[in-house]
């Protein structure tokens, strides 16, 4: 078991001042079967009413209003995660089936198809050592380069550059393995260090979900804390929210994660 020290900061800065803001924050890990979330503390900034509750997958959502005029709106999240690999996240066949069927952002196309009728997965074990090899041979073929595609961008449109970050590297996974008609989903979460949030893909195999990270080529270990997963990148989008006025709008995120 490994225990980490997280913290999430976002802020968004309007170009005028907005009001009657009704917002759903989506940047909270909780308690798993592979993670146990302690010593949390979350402030959010300006805000007149808020409420928590789980989305439809699972995830930890805050609903609120912040009904006063401002410019800035932020998001501060804190607390201790611990990890054990040993444990697994475990579903029944029944409630995995709506990951094998492709979305807007993961439907292949014409050279996905392609790139993946160059494989031989089958001959793999099952279902994980295939998500595995596929994974190995996406590698091959694509790179990180940021700057390149944005958070509308399509597994297809990515792959068809072969370049992209680590949303464009989990979409692409998930539209190989959904042609493999494999259940799996994308995850948003943390890995040490300071940056932004990383994205990986959960693999259902054998009754319980297995986490790989395409964009590092690996089995994600005790390192990895999960903030929330669906079928897509939309299913986990940290922010969203309505409001009158604001004009353009800058978003910066500092992600925090180190072993305690």
């Amino acid at each position: 078991m490994r225990r980490l020290i997280y913290s999430y900061h976002m802020h968004l800065d309007f170009e005028t001042p907005v009001r009657e803001h009704n917002f759903k924050l989506r940047c909270f890990p909780s308690t798993d079967g592979r993670q146990k979330i302690s010593d949390e503390h979350i402030k959010i900034c300006p805000v007149h009413f808020s409420t928590s509750e789980r989305d439809s997958f699972g995830n930890m959502c805050i609903y609120g209003t912040a009904k006063q005029m401002h410019s800035r709106f932020s998001v501060d999240v804190s607390g201790t995660a611990e990890i054990d690999i040993n444990l697994r996240i475990k579903a029944e066949p029944h409630q995995t089936g709506i990951f094998k069927y492709e979305t807007a952002l993961t439907s292949a196309g014409k050279n996905i198809r392609e790139f993946h009728r160059s494989f031989e997965p089958r001959a793999c074990a099952g279902e994980y050592e295939r998500a595995l090899y596929m994974m190995g041979m996406l590698c091959g073929e694509f790179s990180y380069v940021s700057g390149r595609t944005g958070i509308n961008t399509t597994a297809e449109e990515a792959f068809t550059m072969r370049r992209g970050v680590c949303q464009d590297y989990a979409h692409i996974l998930l539209s190989l393995c959904r042609l493999e008609r494999i259940p799996c989903r994308y995850v948003a979460g943390m890995i040490p260090g300071e940056g932004a949030t990383h994205a990986w893909t959960e693999i259902f195999d054998a009754g319980t979900w297995h986490g790989i990270d395409p964009t590092h080529n690996r089995e994600c270990d005790d390192t990895y804390i999960k903030i929330s997963s669906g079928r897509d990148a939309q299913d986990c989008a940290i922010n969203q929210g309505v409001f009158y006025g604001g004009g353009r709008q800058t978003q910066e995120v500092r992600v925090i994660v180190r072993k305690k």
